[in-house]
Parts: C-alpha cells; sequence; structure tokens
C-alpha cells in the first residue's frame, strides 16, 4: 500500500489518534492533527491546489515546522502535483537559492503563508525584490480550509511518475532535483521501517529539516506510514534548546529518533548532568545518526553521557543514504553492537559499520576510474541499485546519465553512484569519505573529517564542527588548506598567531602535513548545507582567493 492507501485505512481504524504534534519550546503541543483531521485536511488541500494548478505543475513549498507544511505537501502529492520543498531562509544566498530551484523547475506556483512572504520581503534586497516580481502564483496557508465541499477524489498516479523533487544541498546556479517517484518512496518507506520495527504502537520524535531528505522521509512520512505518530520539534529550537528533544521523547517515550552526529555532540554539549537525572530514554529503541560520515567518538560519548537516562548504547544505529536513493542505503541494525574496522592496513583509522544494505538492495564497491567490483574489504566508490534509487535528475539528463546508469567494467547495472568511498566486509558497509573532497598530497590519501577532527580539539574558541579542510592547486601541486571558524572572533594578532600555531602543530603531528595556508573566519562564515553539513568544496571558492 502506498501512502494514501494506508492514510485512509488508519484514518478509519483510529480516526482520533494522534497522527502529528507540533512541540513548542515549554514542551507542549501548538498544534495537533488526528488521523481523521490530517486525512480531511490533505483532501481539502488537494481540492484548493487542484483548482490552482495542473496535475504535474511543480508547486514550492515554503514553510517552518509547522501543520500546514504536511497538510500541502500531502495535498498536492494527492492533487497529482510534483512537490518541491525549499529550505526557508530569508538572507541574499538563500532568497537566491530558492530562485534558482523556482527556474530549474519552471514552477506554477509558490506556498508560502503571509508572515514568511513579510520576512522574505523585508530586507528588499536584489533577490528579495527579484522573487516578488516573478511572474508565478502565490498560496497562503493562511487561506487553508477544511471545508468538505472543496474535498476531492485523489488524482491518479503511476507508481512511476514524479512525487516530488529532492533538490540536492548546495546555493549554485545550476541546482539539481531529485525526482523521486511515488515508487520510490513506498519502497524506501518499506525498507527502513522494516529495519526499524517500527509499528503503529510507536512515537517518532524528529527535529530535522522537513525539505531534506532525512527530515521528509523518514521524520515526517514514515511515522504516518506505520499508524505511529509523529513528534516534530523545529530545527532552530532544538538548537538553541537541545533538553527539549530529550524531554520530549521521555515525555512521551518515544522509540525512534535520529539525525546527523553533531546533534548528539551538541546534546553532550549543550545539556547539564544534572538535567539528565530527571530523563528517562529507556524508551529509545532506534537512534539513527547519518547525514555525515559517523564519528566513533560521537557515538561513544552520547552513549557514555545517556547512561543515566537509562539509554540503551545498542540503540544507535549509524546510517549511510542520500537523496538520491530517496533516503536509506544502509542501516545498522539495533539492538545488536555496532561494529568498527580500521580504514585499510595502512591506515589504521576506525571506522563504524553503517550495517548491511536495507532490503532488496544491491551495493557494489566499484574502482571508481577502471569501473572494476572491489574484493570484500577494499575502499572505492560506493554503487547502488535498488527499487528506492530515483529516476534521474528534473530535466538534467547528462547528469542524470553519469550518475543514475553506470555500468561496471563487466557489464552490471545499472547502479547509482553515490559519490561518496567505503568498503564491504562481511556484509557491512563502512563509510571512508567522499570521492570529490578526498585530500591526495603527495600521492597519499586523507580524508577531510580525520584532519577536522583534529582541528576541532587543539583549541577552545574553534567553534564545534566549524572546520573544512580541502586541499588547493599551487605550483607545488596538492597543497593543504585549513578554514576554522572561531567562537569570539580572535580580536588581536597574538590570539590568531596562537590558534593558527595550534591548528599547525595539531596537523603535523597527526598527518605529517604541514598546510600551505589557514584561514579563521566568524562563526557562520563556513558554507553549509540545508542539513548543516559543510561544502567543502564551495568553502574553497570562497576562502581560497589569492
Amino acid at each position: 500500500m502506498d501512502l494514501f492507501n494506508r492514510l485512509e485505512v488508519y484514518a478509519r481504524q483510529f480516526p482520533d489518534k494522534l497522527a502529528y504534534g507540533f512541540v513548542e519550546k515549554e514542551g507542549g503541543l501548538s498544534e495537533t492533527l488526528s488521523y481523521a483531521t490530517l486525512l480531511e485536511a490533505v483532501r481539502a488541500a488537494s481540492g484548493q491546489l487542484a483548482d490552482i494548478c495542473q496535475p504535474r505543475a511543480r508547486v514550492i513549498i515554503l514553510l517552518p515546522a509547522e501543520a500546514a507544511f504536511i497538510k500541502v505537501f500531502l495535498g498536492s502529492l494527492h492533487a497529482g502535483l510534483i512537490a518541491v520543498p525549499c529550505p526557508i531562509g530569508y538572507s541574499e544566498p538563500a532568497i537566491q537559492r530558492i530562485l534558482n530551484i523556482i527556474k530549474d523547475c519552471e514552477a506554477s506556483l509558490i506556498i508560502t503563508n503571509q508572515k514568511s512572504l513579510k520576512m522574505l520581503s523585508q530586507r528588499q534586497t536584489e533577490a528579495s525584490r527579484t522573487l516578488r516580481a516573478l511572474d508565478i502564483q502565490w498560496f497562503f496557508t493562511d487561506e487553508l480550509s477544511n471545508d468538505a465541499s472543496k474535498q476531492t477524489a485523489k488524482q491518479p498516479s503511476a507508481p512511476d511518475e514524479t512525487a516530488y523533487l529532492q533538490y540536492t544541498s548546495g546555493s549554485t546556479g545550476h541546482p539539481k532535483g531529485v525526482m523521486v517517484s511515488h515508487a520510490n518512496l513506498t519502497a524506501n518507506l518499506n525498507a527502513i521501517n522494516n529495519c526499524f520495527g517500527r509499528t503503529a504502537a510507536d512515537t517518532s520524535v524528529t527535529w530535522l529539516p522537513h525539505y531534506h531528505d532525512m527530515g521528509l522521509v523518514d521524520g515526517l512520512l514514515s511515522p504516518v506510514f506505520t499508524g505511529g505518530t509523529g513528534l516534530i520539534i523545529s530545527p532552530i529550537l532544538f538548537i538553541t534548546k537541545p533538553l527539549l528533544l530529550l524531554e520530549t521523547i521521555s515525555r512521551h517515550q518515544a522509540a525512534v529518533c535520529g539525525g546527523p552526529g553533531f546533534g548528539l555532540d551538541h546534546c553532550v554539549a549543550r545539556i547539564k548532568p544534572e538535567q539528565l537525572e530527571t530523563l528517562d530514554l529507556s524508551s529509545l529503541r532506534v537512534l539513527y545518526v547519518g547525514a555525515e560520515p559517523v564519528r566513533i567518538a560521537s557515538l561513544e560519548k552520547f552513549a557514555e553521557t545517556m547512561q543515566v537516562t537509562g539509554f540503551k548504547r545498542e540503540s544507535l544505529v549509524p546510517a549511510y543514504g542520500l537523496a538520491e536513493a530517496t533516503l536509506a542505503v544502509s542501516l545498522h541494525l539495533h539492538g545488536t553492537p555496532m561494529l568498527f574496522r580500521p580504514i585499510s592496513e595502512t591506515n589504521a583509522k576506525m571506522v563504524v559499520a553503517c550495517g548491511p544494505p536495507v532490503e532488496f538492495t544491491n551495493v557494489t564497491i566499484v574502482e571508481p576510474e577502471l569501473n572494476s567490483i572491489q574484493k570484500d574489504g577494499e575502499i572505492g566508490e560506493i554503487w547502488v541499485c535498488n527499487e528506492g534509487v530515483a529516476l534521474g535528475y528534473w530535466e538534467n539528463l547528462a547528469a542524470t546519465n553519469t550518475t543514475f546508469k553506470a555500468f561496471t567494467a563487466c557489464g552490471k547495472g545499472p547502479f547509482l553512484r553515490t559519490g561518496d568511498l567505503g568498503f564491504l566486509f562481511d556484509g557491512q558497509l563502512f563509510i571512508t569519505g567522499r570521492k570529490k573532497e578526498l585530500i591526495i598530497i603527495r600521492g597519499t590519501n586523507y580524508y577531510p573529517q580525520d584532519i577536522e577532527e583534529v582541528v576541532n580539539a587543539c583549541h577552545e574558541h574553534i567553534q564545534p564542527h566549524g572546520t573544512a579542510a580541502f586541499s588547493i592547486e599551487t605550483e607545488q601541486g596538492e597543497e593543504l588548506m585549513i578554514v576554522s571558524e572561531v567562537r569570539n572572533n580572535a580580536q588581536n594578532e597574538d590570539d590568531t598567531d596562537k590558534i593558527k600555531t595550534n591548528i599547525a602543530n595539531s596537523v603535523g603531528l597527526a598527518f605529517g602535513l604541514v598546510p600551505r595556508k589557514i584561514v579563521l573566519a566568524g562563526i557562520g562564515k563556513l558554507p553549509k548545507t540545508s542539513s548543516g553539513k559543510i561544502q567543502r568544496l564551495k568553502a574553497r571558492e570562497v576562502f581560497n582567493t589569492n
């Protein structure tokens, strides 16, 4: 059954059950949707949107974490439209990214609310003026209605038709919209939830951005796909008050939660030991960790710190996935011990297994230049084949053929080329880095996250998860450059020199490398994706200017 078939069944089985609750800063629920109310709202939104747009029209959704988002997202799919969830930001680059996405998918409609429109317009920048002047229709969720007369039957959509576009992270002028079909979504939701053992009895909590693949597919859609309850905390609220996430899990005895590793570090750093003593996290069966290379130190520190709450170390689920595969590719089996291995015989750095591939998934490790299949334990590019692999990139045949239609030297395929490096060992997938971000100096490979981890720990004023390491081209060949965000940015030359010296010494001792250039930047200056990952290649463009 697809998402809508399930929603209709659940609305009949338990109409008054809580489908979604939106958590406010004091821990209460500011908005709630029962299954019956949700189904009614989706049908009503579908009717309103169908009156405005033709089937398969692309509709931009610019909304914060609120009930209106799930109503119009599901309403768009119900009406046979192609939903395009976008990060909503108010800076010049953020609005420019919205404009680039609108242009790329030739959107017919922007869905937002009056408050967001006001904030998008208030700075009167070139980008905001361009947005307001676009020849495009606007729909404001302030006008959403549950009027039964507006409800319509579901617009027929073939399983292989595009349900929504998931734009890959970045702010370039040529964004790529991943075309996720209805069948892709159903297949990946099945795979995720069969692995997690999620049922209608489970409550899930998410703080992830709902326009990001992990936040959308698992954070928002998995709970209603399984008939459970989803509690939503806005990303900004989590960042400012991480205790709220753990309090919500404790109060509602939630079973599933997840996010990037920096979320674990944020909880450990910001929550006081005496606050943990009031919590009960024993119900948390699955705490998945993905969206960036998983640091063993983050897993171990979180498990140790949260032990007092009843949290079980075996609940940690290292995960690997990407938008081009809808979401999940491999998931550690919860309730089993995590597995660690060194990267290679010559690199003793330990990495954690992200589990076996999810059901009906073929993961093959391929030498990226020769396209030959690597042996067990050998590092190569991760290639994926399953029903969750998306249709391709919107109106971008060349990129689609390169990324989604790869064949091995022996003719196996087609595969999705992930651009990520890793290896398989005893059926477990280990992630070692990103192919395009691999630093190669004097014939030796270095993974940027290894260098960044050393830099982060070398001085107290360096912002956690605020360092980018990458290679730059010089007359002597490839050399290392490091950019670090600094808290209470160095006020004088002595402070700057001390921090740079610490960075250089730490990197030299750990890797035998001498950074060619070290730049200290203010907090927030490093370019990041919508999910908070640092964009190393973009950082190189921004900071390596001479």
